[in-house]
């Protein structure tokens, strides 16, 4: 099995954790996923200590953890007295799992990876179930690491988006989804955190913009998906927010959504796009302003909203542009097949050099502009207009080298020389004519939208090019507002590390 060496879940930007309850002896948080308990020593990742010893400006106890990617109740003590209260309390978890435990109810026993030979318990009881998917409760009776995650995946109902006991490579959501729920002290005292939207859909399967309520609060976020098809219940119908403008796109007839809107446009999807038999979208409304400036956690982009069969920014990439905005600093990237450059705009935004490949010089053209719109200079900024494939060649022969090369290839494209490219059929060609761009211990970031390649076939595809000692670092599980059921998810981004 190719198995990624970081299987966390990255912050999601400008969040930061709830102070739940503070007294004299305890204080205790309500921990987003992405915050380390504390600080690792290893990496630049926020921790919810540093935040709770900033907030009261005095040195804290850790007594419990969470892991990374767990969110919810998380305390700390202030002093002797405020550990000894924390001993003995009940932690209550929120889980929801692929499938179900044996029973409606009852224990699982067993030893975990994180504590060989030692006796670990776990009491749970199935909340609800649908679909295949079930939200368990969970009380580990002993304080083993992991203990929740390992005995549910060994009672064959791993946790969805666990990439280190579940699927490493098929997760369908952002992280994995177990939540510290409720704690209850030996005094009496209770402390309960409420699920955030990436669990909270599941317990109410019939809302599915429960799922986006993050996104809608969210100020320095405008642009996000309302409705992801089948997975929203609705399999005919993909509705993207930019603004007060909606972009629908509808296989077949049917009512459109009760969404508010100022406008919106509506594109009937032909099965055959091909020939230019696709019609272009019509705008029902207010028309929007040409170009629409939106937000992603806080990174402006301009989108043009009009006969154009794309916006310019393909919102299921979200995650990782919001990745690039934080961590590209100081890198060199090269972004492949980069239509209007969302990519570039963010790892610019960070600090990076970009050169930007594409076959269109009508796309190419809107990244000065978006990088000017910013307020950043464009001279570290290249476009390179023509065909991916000879511009690989060509600036591997200059010598060129990138800390980050980006391959985001549309499923089928016929480039300059007229010959059809196929990402289920060439994709290791295209991964062979890039490594010699990718310098000494550099990454280079795989992707394709093509849904019948599973995301474990599409991981050996990659890895047959690459050279001995590449791994796989880091994969990219689907945004919250790209939630993914029964069919295997199309947008698959996988990074690999070179050594």
């Amino acid at each position: 099995m190719i198995r990624p060496s970081r299987p966390d879940v990255e912050p999601i930007p400008n969040t930061t954790p709830t102070l739940l309850y503070v007294d004299a002896d305890l204080v205790v948080l309500d921990k987003p996923p992405g915050f380390l308990t504390h600080p690792d020593g290893a990496e630049d990742r926020p921790s919810a200590l540093a935040f709770a010893q900033a907030t009261l400006g005095q040195a804290l106890e850790v007594v419990s953890r969470l892991d990374v990617d767990t969110s919810g109740v998380l305390p700390f003590a202030r002093n002797p007295a405020g550990r000894a209260r924390l001993k003995g309390a009940v932690k209550g978890y929120l889980a929801v799992v692929d499938g179900a435990p044996p029973s409606r109810e009852g224990q699982l026993e067993g030893p975990v990876p994180q504590a060989p030979g030692r006796h670990a318990l776990t009491r749970y009881r199935v909340r609800q179930a649908s679909g295949g998917v079930s939200v368990v409760e969970a009380e580990p009776v002993t304080g083993r690491t992991h203990q929740i995650r390992a005995h549910l995946a060994a009672a064959g109902c791993p946790i969805r988006g666990d990439g280190r006991y579940g699927d490493p490579l098929d997760r369908r959501a952002p992280r994995a989804l177990l939540h510290a729920h409720t704690l209850t002290l030996k005094d009496g005292a209770r402390f309960s955190a409420p699920p955030p939207p990436d669990l909270a859909r599941y317990l109410e399967p019939d809302d599915p913009q429960r799922a986006r309520a993050g996104l809608a609060a969210d100020p320095l976020t405008t642009c996000y998906r309302e409705i992801n098809g089948a997975a929203d219940g609705q399999p005919h119908l993909l509705v993207d927010r930019y603004g007060d403008w909606l972009w629908v796109q509808r296989n077949g007839a049917g009512p459109l959504p009760a969404l508010t809107h100022a406008g919106r446009f509506v594109l009937d999807a032909a099965v055959d796009r091909s020939h230019a038999a696709q019609a272009p979208p019509q705008l029902e409304g207010a028309p929007p302003p040409q170009p629409l400036e939106v937000y992603e956690h806080g990174t402006a982009y301009l989108v043009e909203l009009g006969s154009a069969l794309s916006t310019g920014l393909f919102l299921d990439q979200r995650p990782q542009r919001a990745w690039l905005a934080t961590h590209a600093s100081g890198l060199r990237v090269l972004n492949t097949f980069a239509h209007a450059g969302g990519f570039s705009v963010a790892a610019a935004r960070a600090g990076a050099e970009t050169v930007s490949v594409d076959l269109s010089g009508r796309w190419l053209a809107r990244i000065p502009a978006q990088l000017e719109h910013l307020g950043l200079p464009t001279a570290p900024h290249r476009t390179l207009k023509g065909d991916v494939f000879d511009w690989l060649r060509r600036l591997a022969r200059r010598g060129e080298r990138f800390d980050l090369v980006i391959l985001d290839p549309p499923s089928t494209s016929v480039g300059q020389r007229k010959r059809r490219w196929s990402a289920a059929r060439d994709y290791p060609e295209l991964v062979a004519l890039a490594l010699p761009l990718v310098a000494p211990g550099g990454r280079l970031w795989t992707a394709t939208n093509l849904s019948k390649l599973s995301p474990l076939a599409f991981a050996r595809k990659v890895a047959s090019a690459l050279p001995e000692g590449a791994y796989l670092e880091r994969v990219c599980p689907p945004a919250v507002d790209f939630p993914v059921e029964k069919a295997a998810f199309s947008v698959k981004t996988h990074v690999w590390r070179l050594r």
